[in-house]
């Protein structure tokens, strides 16, 4: 079976600004809409992050940014109330703020 590289191995015969064109239209289809939760389900996730903070547990929060779904591992050390932001603590220690909108998802 022949591997055919698509509209990619045509991009040497392109003017630079068809290449750039391809490339944002390429970027525009990996581009996700972000989750709409109802109250119910808001009510859920903070009932699942409060339990989580109060008895450092380890979590898995899924959200949205930059037009992506991510996902993050850790122990939740703050909940910012003031800022609407969650801070976590991932497994190389690093800190992650997570405002709470963005929040589609605690496991």
């Amino acid at each position: 079976m022949v591997h055919d590289r698509g509209s990619i191995k045509w991009t040497s015969l392109m003017l630079p600004e068809h290449v750039e064109l391809l490339k944002k239209i390429w970027n525009e289809d990996k581009k996700v809409v972000k989750p709409h939760l109802d109250e119910q389900e808001l009510e859920v996730l903070n009932n699942r992050i409060l339990e989580a903070y109060h008895q450092k547990q380890f979590i898995q929060i899924e959200y949205y940014q930059d037009n992506q779904m991510l996902e993050i591992r850790g122990i939740i050390k703050k909940l910012d109330s003031l800022h609407q932001k969650i801070l976590i603590k991932n497994s190389t220690g690093e800190i992650i703020s997570i405002p709470f909108r963005n929040i589609f998802q605690v496991i």
